[in-house]
């Protein structure tokens, strides 16, 4: 399955992004640009591959839906203390990429600290939040005060899986409520968190029950797989 409507107006992909068909609008989340950068820093080579696979799955996107805009719901970047070089090349590439078929919109997230030194000399702004379709975009490491329906980022959500050997592996997801949308992280090195696991990072959702969440699974080979409710997935895991 590439693509099923979950909400009212509100499209989950197979390629890590929601859709608003009525308003023309992408958004995806935490991309992490220069990863790569900050683990070489740290002293741990990985190959430089994600920016690649994201632009991929951008040409997609844009190229399916030919979007008038694309919200980036935090996270755009990774290092938090200041920009690498690498990451500054990576940021302003993928931003380039965008601009030429669409209107990036950036949310802030906990590692944008320095992304304004880059996005000033685009023109662009970096949100807190952004409103639009009836939702209200935030990344989610910290409150804001908002309020009604949210998506977001930070989480990371995945679904953990064992095969018959005993490895697991881990599956990026969407989570589903009326009233709240919770997205993959976009850049393929993300670490996935459980969508079962407690407690959750955000403290917007730390008075939320998402037992009753649906589950959307991202499989590169197969596509969207339907996994129920995330407490369906809990008492699977007992």
């Amino acid at each position: 399955m590439d693509a099923k409507e979950v909400l009212p107006g509100v499209v989950v992909t197979r390629d890590y992004a929601l859709w608003f068909p009525k308003e023309r609008t992408l958004a995806i989340s935490d991309l992490h640009l220069g990863y790569e950068g900050a683990m070489q820093e740290a002293g741990v080579a990985i190959p430089r591959r994600q920016k690649g696979v994201m632009l991929e799955r951008l040409d997609r996107l844009l190229t399916e839906h030919d979007p008038e805009r694309v919200i980036v719901d935090g996270d755009f970047k990774h290092e938090f203390s200041r920009n690498l070089e690498e990451e500054w090349k990576d940021v302003q590439d993928v931003l380039d990429f965008l601009y030429k078929r669409t209107v990036p919109v950036l949310v802030r997230g906990n590692h944008d600290n320095y992304l304004m030194q880059i996005l000033s000399k685009k023109g662009l702004d970096l949100h807190r939040k952004y409103v639009l379709g009836g939702f209200t975009f935030v990344h989610g490491h910290d409150d804001p005060g908002v309020s009604g329906p949210l998506v977001l980022g930070h989480e990371h959500p995945a679904v953990k899986l064992r095969d018959e050997l005993g490895a697991t592996f881990s599956l990026p997801s969407f989570v589903v409520l009326k009233d709240l949308v919770l997205l993959p992280a976009f850049s393929p090195l993300a670490l996935g968190v459980d969508v079962t696991e407690e407690p959750k990072m955000s403290p917007l959702l730390a008075e939320r029950d998402l037992g009753d969440a649906r589950v959307y699974a991202i499989d590169d080979g197969t596509g969207l797989l339907e996994f129920g409710r995330v407490r369906d997935l809990e008492r699977a895991q007992r």
